[in-house]
């Protein structure tokens, strides 16, 4: 009888062991953030248009060796500098939305601290209204790569709660023809540097 319970004690240690250790390892999660993102370099974005302003939402898979899958989904704004309005032409309100999928890891620094590196692709469409004309729009899409980071600081005691600061780099590619060479690429390409606060909640 004594062997019985010394085994049905162990085997209870072990089961509730595994199972706090397993919920350590978040499986999947969802995210809410406001975002700035700036373009860099000598382009039409960069130089013609202040900085975009947004949100997004993001959802993420992580498998328990801590590598795993997320998809972004991002809302920006943005407007014409002033001085650039003959240059970028009769039209308000840029917008652009970005979808990111993308890998990322995670490194456990402390049991409230992680870090998440982040690389994969990203899908651009660019939109702005003229503003002589209600229903009619500039449409522009293109295709990049992203690379990031993010630290993220869990809540409660739980680990279901966090919030987050994250950084990230995109380039941006698209289809604009001109026969000038350097136009085309005044058009054509950008660079990105994203900056994001946001909510996780993990699951």
């Amino acid at each position: 009888m004594r062997i019985l319970l010394l085994c049905f004690f162990g085997f209870s240690t072990f089961l509730f062991g595994q199972k706090k250790k397993y919920k350590l390892d978040v499986v999947s999660n969802i995210e809410a953030k406001a975002i700035m993102m700036k373009a860099l370099g000598n382009n039409s974005l960069a130089k013609d248009l202040q900085p975009f302003y947004g949100f997004g939402f993001s959802g993420n898979l992580m498998t328990p060796i801590n590598f795993g899958l997320g998809v972004d989904y991002n809302m920006l704004f943005s407007n014409v500098r002033y001085d650039r309005q003959n240059i970028y032409g009769n039209i308000g309100s840029p917008k652009m939305t970005v979808i990111d999928v993308f890998l990322t890891h995670r490194e456990n620094i402390s049991e409230e601290f992680l870090v998440e590196e982040m690389a994969g692709f990203s899908y651009y469409n660019h939109s702005s209204s003229f503003i002589a004309l209600t229903d009619e729009k500039l449409k522009n899409s293109g295709m990049g790569f992203n690379l990031g980071g993010k630290a993220i600081y869990i809540l409660d005691p739980e680990g279901y709660q966090a919030v987050f600061v994250a950084g990230k780099f995109n380039y941006y590619s698209t289809n604009i023809y001109n026969e000038n060479a350097d136009i085309q690429k005044y058009f054509n390409h950008s660079a990105f540097l994203r900056l994001s606060l946001g909510y996780r909640y993990n699951f």
